[in-house]
């Protein structure tokens, strides 16, 4: 009796490792302390993706061993390796850095014509591979010290396959933000009347992919893209 009571137990703990439940955190300005709004939370092992809502809280499905990628305009970008402790973490905060709102002058200089995108996109360039000559990742974060903390993959591939990883990773992540940057509440609140609840569900449900993002430049693309979706959205 005893061993099928050690069993059981063994077997319940082996299926919360193994099956998804729900992670719930506070995404906050590091800075300020203050919320951050819509940032969009994505699991780099299953792809799915939520949004934070007015009070920076989200709730997404995760396991343990699984990253988290978390992304908002004007921030870095910064990522999150859910384990036991942080899995389960009751009112868990992460914080993300507000990106420096002036380039270097030279920088400007150069580049009058960068879209803010294209600006941001430079900053987290430069903070994702000016910490490390070696391709480390340095964006995995403990999620309340508001420093970001590096995994070193130096032990898991050679110096290639780091150097392809570390790209991978952060191109993922640029996708995240460039979606962000046309697929925002700014841009939706001209053309969408919803409360904030409503809104923050239908950018979940309808939020587009990247590569159809990069297929319909235009901001008329969107529009009819909204539009579209608006109708389906109000059947439900």
């Amino acid at each position: 009796m005893k061993k099928f009571g050690l069993l059981f137990l063994f077997s319940v703990s082996l299926l919360q490792l193994t099956f998804a439940q729900n992670f719930t955190a506070t995404i906050k300005d590091s800075l300020t302390n203050e919320p951050v709004y819509f940032a969009s939370i994505t699991n780099l092992n299953n792809k799915k993706t939520v949004l934070s809502n007015e009070k920076g809280i989200f709730s997404i499905a995760a396991k343990q061993g699984d990253i988290l990628s978390i992304a908002s305009i004007s921030y870095s970008f910064d990522t999150l390796q859910l384990n036991s402790n942080n899995l389960h973490k009751a009112n868990y905060v992460i914080y993300l850095h507000p990106l420096a709102k002036l380039l270097d002058e030279v920088t400007v200089r150069a580049n009058k014509n960068y879209s803010t995108y294209q600006l941001d996109s430079l900053h987290r360039r430069r903070d994702f591979f000016s910490t490390t000559n070696d391709y480390t990742i340095p964006t995995v974060s403990n999620g309340n010290s508001g420093v970001g903390m590096g995994i070193n993959i130096d032990h898991f591939f050679g110096p290639d396959k780091r150097k392809r990883e570390a790209i991978k990773l952060f191109n993922q992540m640029e996708q995240e933000h460039y979606i962000n940057y046309r697929f925002n509440p700014t841009i939706l609140k001209q053309y969408v009347t919803l409360p904030p609840d409503s809104l923050l569900l239908f950018m979940e449900t309808y939020r587009p992919s990247y590569k159809w993002l990069r297929q319909h430049p235009h901001q008329e693309d969107l529009v009819y893209y909204i539009n579209d979706k608006l109708k389906l959205f109000l059947k439900q």
